[in-house]
């Protein structure tokens, strides 16, 4: 892979990923904090669905067929750092008036309609450019990673300012950073728990303007025919992906969405701080980097059907470990499992369907893909956690337990049905980078200026 790809894919998965670190670790303490019930937090989780439910049948299609990928990530992108902005005016409004819970709703299903879609077109256009997607994929992918905990840390870091500034002074006082970082903080408005919305369309805008920099990713110039939706869900014919589609939309139902929603106010009921709560689940976004450096070796080694089963292993000890209230340390390997769980499940799947597909249909076979998984078990996965919290938030054997034993249920089907192939790696043929011609001038809003 050269540099000059290399770079660019790495940062585009930064910026994407820094989006929802600085927004969604701390999203679910926020929303505790303005007295959000339980169950209008699921709501406002489920409505997220409706970016998947655009995804496949208007992005996927676009992105596949008529519009270059990059243009169509930089609008998405400019259209969630406005709506992120708003989202910020509007949460501090309902915390004053307990009023505007409707405004809420309509404004993050706009944040997913332009942003869910864009997580399937950036591992499309990773797909698209690299020539060994196995070996080289999990390279750039763990740069999300790492723009995950940076957007975390920088949330905790400007929320918790006077305590970083004090304890600056006290143990590093000749630090330049110990006179230039209160210096800085003077000029700025003083910290608000709205800012992780704030935080986030900065990076939106961010990414925006950087769109103009990454590769071209045209459409397919020999379409196939069909409408690429239509022609996806062909691929249901297969019995094998179908019902492997149908198990990974059965498991987000039942251990993404009460992960999301019940895992950081467990730990302020451990006694973290609130603001703190970012930096703690960074322990989860720190394993994903062997899990994304060695994802390559396991597969060669394991397979992708023993890989694709460790990673449903690893959801199961991790909500065993949390029903049972074990000690810190228990907890701590528990977070510590989210590389596992996510990497081998999420990416194996995400490569497993991209194998299936002709190069003209990937972008709507990775956005069909988040439709089942998360604009079907998201919403119905959320509004399980919700009754689950509301009903057994006192007893976390049975919060955490009845997941995990659905979920051992789940790996039995899964082992004893699914015919996986032995490898996902692409054939020889596989498509090569497309030429790049000189990027277009940024318009005024960072977009680039060619109609779309």
């Amino acid at each position: 892979m050269k540099w000059n790809l290399r770079w660019r894919l790495s940062l585009l998965w930064f910026l994407e990923w820094g989006i929802t670190g600085t927004v969604m670790t701390y999203m679910p303490v926020y929303l505790e904090s303005i007295q959000i019930s339980k169950t209008q937090q699921s709501h406002l989780y489920a409505v997220m669905a409706i970016g998947l439910w655009v995804a496949p049948f208007v992005v996927g299609q676009v992105a596949d067929r008529y519009l270059a990928m990059e243009k169509l990530l930089a609008v998405s992108h400019f259209v969630g750092g406005l709506t992120l902005y708003f989202l910020a005016q509007a949460m501090e409004l309902y915390d004053e008036t307990q009023a505007n819970f409707q405004s809420l709703i309509w404004l993050v299903g706009l944040f997913a309609v332009a942003y869910m879609p864009t997580v399937p077109l950036v591992s499309a256009m990773c797909f698209r450019h690299l020539t060994d997607p196995d070996g080289q994929f999990g390279k750039v992918r763990v740069w999300g990673t790492v723009g995950w905990m940076i957007g975390g840390v920088m949330l905790s870091f400007w929320l918790e300012q006077d305590l970083v500034l004090q304890w600056l002074g006290v143990n590093h006082p000749n630090w330049r950073a110990a006179t230039f970082l209160p210096e800085l903080f003077e000029k700025l408005p003083r910290p608000r728990n709205s800012d992780c919305f704030r935080i986030g369309a900065i990076l939106s805008f961010a990414l925006s303007s950087f769109c103009i920099f990454l590769p071209h990713t045209p459409p397919a110039k020999k379409p196939q025919g069909q409408v690429a939706p239509l022609a996806v869900l062909a691929m249901f014919k297969d019995p094998t992906v179908a019902l492997f589609i149908g198990i990974s939309c059965l498991l987000t139902i039942l251990v993404v969405p009460l992960y999301n929603l019940a895992v950081p106010p467990m730990l302020t009921d451990r006694g973290v701080s609130a603001n703190w709560v970012p930096v703690v689940m960074l322990i989860g976004q720190i394993s994903e980097f062997p899990s994304l450096l060695l994802l390559a070796l396991m597969l060669r080694r394991l397979g992708p059907k023993a890989v694709f089963a460790l990673g449903i292993v690893a959801w199961i000890v991790r909500y065993l470990i949390f029903a049972s209230q074990a000690p810190w340390s228990f907890v701590v390997l528990a977070l510590s499992l989210h590389g596992v769980c996510h990497v081998f499940l999420a990416i194996v799947a995400q490569m497993y369907l991209d194998a299936q597909c002709s190069k003209d249909l990937r972008a709507t076979a990775q956005n069909l893909l988040m439709f089942i998984t998360l604009g079907i078990g998201m919403p119905l996965g959320t509004l399980l956690a919700g009754w689950l919290r509301e009903s057994f938030h006192e007893t976390p054997w049975k919060l955490f337990g009845v997941p995990a034993l659905a979920a051992v249920l789940v790996l039995i089907v899964f082992w004893f049905t699914i015919r996986f192939p032995a490898t996902l790696r692409q054939p020889a043929s596989a498509e090569p980078a497309a030429p790049e011609p000189t990027p277009s001038p940024p318009a005024s809003t960072g977009v680039a200026t060619e109609t779309t």
